[in-house]
């Protein structure tokens, strides 16, 4: 029996032992009766340390000599020749024992070792209950088999290393060779072909091709431009990783191009695909383009097999004023619902003006082709109990309960979702199921979960409001019908209400709208008078600013008070907080039930509240979001809002 290998079944046990021998020695030269109180007690610690290692090491060889028995193959005598390295150690991580394959191949320059060098985070139970465990050492990779010893003295664990570095860098190699497309696409090249010279388009168009160029130049991959505005992709996993590391800087690029020391206001979308062949790859980054530009564009989608990852998003969204979109779906729309008997639209749970009134404009619009059509409220719910009581009140005759719709839908029923594109976020989620066909009209940035089925799917994330496309939509169809003031104002209030009375997320098309809506002899103290409070709201909202802190740039309030108004009065505080200096955005969290927070956020677009909302499972635009967290208490909320703000911050 080696003293060396007794050393080590317990070292710190010696060095006590040690500690106290120099103690005694020293002790004698001051007082002897202290010098036998420490010989005695080395002589003690050292005979129990010798008894524990004694034990403990027969213990270790009992278990080598049981794994011999159990060995079958003629060549291999004992453990001690095992072909694969071998290492045993202790609860406290401490190296018992180890065979002559390990001291050879594995130690190679016979250093002194633990068992953390090869696992970091060892832990005797944990790694009991695993079978293996991949190691890293002295530029090897390794599979280790862990088997566990049981031991009268103390329990151990057995390590047996496989060295398989060449299947593990082949595989690495692999997984960065896998091929990924990318689609470019300038977002607004239709627009400034329209604006521009062909000779100063050309110009720019160049100077946008060389931001891209120079972004891929130090990349092995493939970069052909199929056509205006369009670049097509191909490379490897390891180009995408690093693209992804410094978060597609050509997005700030060439959204800070210039031309002439003039801005050009140019985006990009880029839409990213991943997978086994170059054939899925092509699919998915078609698809992902789509989701970047249903999100507004200047942005990058990757999809991958656990969905998408976004990057940029930050500017503000741009607005083309072609007319031929609205004017096409409008023609669409008229010739799909003419096929059916009845209509039935319907928004999103908690319904707002914007649901509301473009819900009033579609049932207008269907009628108007013929076809007898509905709106489906939950009067219960509702936030815009105001506009359906004033509409009723001014001759508006289609409202009907959540029920009777769905008694009502049947096969010769074309279901309208408007406001929303989010099959979970319908008021009714089963009328979606049983209509025969479906539209979904929508203005929020497009999420993971959007409605992929519907017969004609109109969204954009440009307009203000649903509201806004709603009027466009009657003013460019061939509609001879007169649309009624009523109708008219439903449809005012939702884009009053999205745009803050016309300050945020306009453009010249809303104001068109709006001209469109006056024309047609909208209210608009009528409008003004829907968003008059009381004076309960204005306390609690007073309430809920008081209670405001400012944390990077934003505002930020909580509160616990129960009202059946607090979901106005949140949006309107968190719409107040935004005039308070140097204050870029705005959020409040209340209790809608007992298990549910929600948090409504604002901002005057300088940030994007929407991708702080989506890290929290919500969304919404760049300058109003939301989202709903469960079974949560309102510190543990905001402790996840700040969370999803440092995130943003970080990502910009």
């Amino acid at each position: 029996m080696k003293i060396l290998a007794l050393f080590y079944q317990n070292p710190a046990g010696y060095l006590a032992a040690l500690l106290l021998l120099v103690f005694s020695a020293v002790s004698f030269a001051i007082n002897n009766n202290t010098a036998w109180i420490f010989l005695v007690a080395f002589a003690f610690v050292l005979v129990a340390n010798v008894l524990y290692s004694v034990l403990s090491f027969k213990a270790t060889r009992k278990y080598i000599k049981e794994v011999n028995k159990s060995l079958s193959q003629e060549k291999i005598s004992n453990v001690d020749s095992f072909p694969l390295p071998c290492v045993m150690c202790d609860m406290k991580g401490n190296i018992v024992w180890f065979n002559k394959e390990f001291g050879e191949s594995v130690l190679t320059d016979k250093q002194k070792v633990s068992i953390y060098d090869f696992f970091k985070d060892y832990n005797f139970y944990s790694y009991s209950e695993l079978k293996t465990a991949d190691s890293e050492f002295n530029g090897k990779m390794y599979t280790a088999f862990i088997t566990r010893i049981k031991s009268k003295t103390s329990p151990m664990l057995c390590f047996y290393f496989f060295d398989d570095t060449y299947m593990k860098e082949t595989e690495q190699e692999y997984k960065l060779s896998r091929p990924f497309v990318m689609s470019i696409f300038v977002d607004n090249i239709d627009q400034l072909l329209r604006q521009l010279t062909d000779s100063k388009f050309a110009q720019i168009s160049s100077g946008i091709e060389s931001k891209i160029e120079d972004w891929l130049k130090d990349e092995n991959l493939i970069l052909k431009k199929t056509g205006n505005g369009n670049f097509f992709v191909i490379g490897e996993k390891r180009n995408l990783d690093r693209l992804s590391a410094e978060k597609f800087s050509v997005l700030k690029d060439v959204r800070e191009y210039k031309h002439n020391n003039t801005p050009v206001n140019a985006t990009l979308s880029i839409g990213v695909g991943t997978g086994a062949d170059l054939s899925e790859c092509e699919a998915r980054a078609k698809k992902a383009l789509e989701m970047s530009l249903g999100r507004g564009g200047d942005q990058v989608a990757v999809y991958t097999e656990n969905g998408y990852v976004y990057y940029g998003g930050m500017s503000n969204l741009s607005n083309d004023n072609s007319r031929v979109s609205p004017r096409q779906t409008a023609a669409n729309i008229s010739t799909l619902v003419k096929k059916y008997k009845k209509a039935i639209v319907v928004g999103h749970k908690f319904s707002d003006y914007d649901a509301i009134g473009s819900a009033m404009g579609i049932k207008f619009f269907a009628e108007a082709n013929g076809v007898q059509a509905y709106v489906a409220i939950d009067e219960k719910t509702t936030l815009a109990e105001s506009l359906v009581d004033i509409s009723v009140k001014n001759g508006f005759d289609g409202f009907i309960s959540l029920a009777e719709a769905l008694e009502m839908c049947d096969n010769d029923t074309i279901l309208f979702v408007v406001d929303t594109h989010r099959k979970f976020l319908l008021d009714e989620p089963e009328l979606y199921e049983k209509a025969k066909a479906k539209v979904v009209i929508d203005h929020h940035r497009r999420s993971d979960d959007f409605i992929n089925d519907a017969d004609i799917f109109y969204h954009h994330p440009s307009p203000s409001s649903t509201c806004e496309m709603v009027a466009e939509l009657i003013e460019y169809s061939t509609i001879q019908k007169s649309m009624s003031p009523v109708i008219s104002t439903a449809l005012l209030s939702g884009i009053v209400l999205d745009t803050k009375e016309f300050v945020l997320r306009t453009s010249r098309r809303t104001f068109e709208a709006a001209a469109f809506l006056k024309e047609n002899k909208a209210d608009t103290v009528a409008v003004k008078k829907l968003f008059s409070v009381s004076t309960e709201m204005i306390n609690l909202k007073n309430e809920i600013l008081s209670n405001a802190v400012v944390y990077n740039g934003c505002m930020i309030s909580a509160t616990e008070r129960n009202s059946p108004d607090l979901r106005i009065v949140t949006a309107k505080a968190a719409d107040e907080m935004l005039n308070i200096e140097n204050v870029k955005a705005s959020f409040v969290l209340s209790y809608i039930t007992k298990d549910i927070i929600q948090i409504s956020a604002r901002s005057l677009g300088e940030e994007n509240v929407q991708l702080i909302m989506e890290n929290l499972g919500g969304g919404g635009h760049s300058t109003m979001a939301a989202t709903q967290i469960k079974n949560t208490d309102i510190e543990n909320a905001k402790s996840m809002l700040l969370k999803a703000i440092d995130a943003y911050n970080l990502a910009k």
